[in-house]
């Protein structure tokens, strides 16, 4: 399928929707699983370590999604990640108290995630023009940071209100949503008779790799803000964290697409840099912050950082894709997203165990400071494009 020359279609409109659906599935119970698992008394560490599963196992599954959807098309991989969803949230009211059971549907989740976002965030790439390709990330995330503005306090207020089972089914009754949809979804290209051998250099893109190392700090700051902020601010009695998600969902509602739009005209680089920076400072004012104000700073900086790391990472990702094996290059920049999330719970929740919770914020924003002398570093040598991608011939 050719892309349209208009960057709006309906083929991209019904998949923003799908988009929506599986963030709001997952963001709803963002906020609720760290304290659903704090009420039986489990460690910092513990709980770090069974958030990160999700992460961990669709670090598994992703490099093959990638290789087989350049195959066999998006759709079909599109429609087994959300019938994770569907599995994994849908066995939470059902389980009790048992961790055994939580942390085999948090596989399961996390399965069906790493069949769904890299694919759909390829699917959004090449339903558009390539010029047009950051732009386009910017939008599609974009509808995930719009589920993110209600998600968390949605779930908290679920959970409260009406007991964690019923926040359970919501966020299951979106993903079947979003599963629905998928029936309508095109495909942007034509199945291959045979999927290329499978080796290492199918399941990564070895072009890729210098972008995927910035995107592996970026997750892990934004690790540390889902699995330990809703623990850093009960221990600073910051009151309810859902308004720093809310604040930082709704920058970024805005700021993605022009941040997208800003990549494909001056550069990817020239934009994650900045917004690496933007991490860091986020990182090292939840370390210090005595006062509510504070922690919603940080909400300010670490939108600036998400928009200015995400949507032109990925689209970098797709510019450096090599024989058109645009979900491999997607799924290794993902994958390096997987590594940073999966690695921040047990990685921080050790440090935060042995030095405290402030602790873990400090190494996550050296990295992401780390993450930004690389890249100038990188730019120096000259080993990064010092211009926006050529349009005319992009691929």
């Amino acid at each position: 399928m050719k892309p349209p020359d208009r960057l709006w279609s309906s083929a991209f409109a019904r998949l923003c929707l799908v988009g929506f659906c599986y963030y709001a599935s997952v963001y709803l119970l963002l906020s609720v699983m760290p304290l659903y698992l704090a009420r039986g008394g489990l460690a910092d560490i513990t709980i770090g370590a069974l958030l990160s599963l999700m992460n961990a196992a669709s670090l598994v599954v992703r490099p093959f999604t990638g290789w087989l959807s350049d195959s066999h098309g998006r759709r079909p991989y599109i429609a087994i990640g959300l019938l994770g969803l569907v599995l994994g949230t849908g066995g939470l009211p059902f389980i009790g108290t048992s961790v055994v059971l939580f942390a085999v549907l948090r596989i399961v989740l996390g399965l069906g995630w790493g069949n769904l976002t890299a694919t759909a965030n390829t699917l959004a790439g090449e339903l558009v023009p390539p010029g047009r390709r950051g732009e386009a990330l910017g939008y599609y995330t974009m509808f995930g940071s719009l589920a993110l503005a209600a998600g968390p306090a949605a779930g908290l207020y679920l959970a409260h209100a009406h007991g964690y089972a019923t926040a359970f089914w919501v966020a299951t009754a979106f993903a079947a949503a979003g599963l629905l949809l998928t029936l309508s979804l095109p495909e942007s290209r034509r199945p291959e008779a045979t999927p290329q051998p499978l080796r290492l250099r199918s399941l990564i893109s070895v072009p890729v790799l210098g972008p995927a190392a910035l995107v592996v700090v970026h997750a892990l700051m934004y690790g540390a803000l889902v699995n330990f902020l809703p623990l850093l601010a009960a221990s600073r009695s910051f009151g309810d964290i859902g308004l720093f998600f809310t604040i930082y969902a709704v920058l970024l509602l805005g700021l993605r697409s022009v941040a997208g739009r800003l990549s494909d005209r001056i550069g990817r680089a020239q934009v994650i840099a900045p917004g690496l920076l933007c991490g860091a400072g986020c990182m090292f004012l939840l370390a210090i912050a005595t006062h509510r104000w504070e922690m919603l700073a940080g909400a300010v900086l670490f939108a600036l950082a998400m928009a200015g790391v995400q949507p032109p990472s990925q689209a970098w990702g797709l510019d450096l894709a090599v024989g058109g094996r645009r979900g491999t290059a997607m799924s290794t920049v993902v994958m390096a997203q997987d590594v940073g999330i999966a690695g921040s719970g047990p990685v921080l929740g050790w440090v935060a165990t042995r030095a405290g919770l402030p602790a873990a914020f400090w190494v996550a924003g050296a990295a992401g400071l780390a993450g930004f002398v690389g890249l100038a570093i990188a730019w120096r040598l000259g080993r990064v494009p010092r211009r926006a991608p050529d349009q005319a011939a992009a691929s």
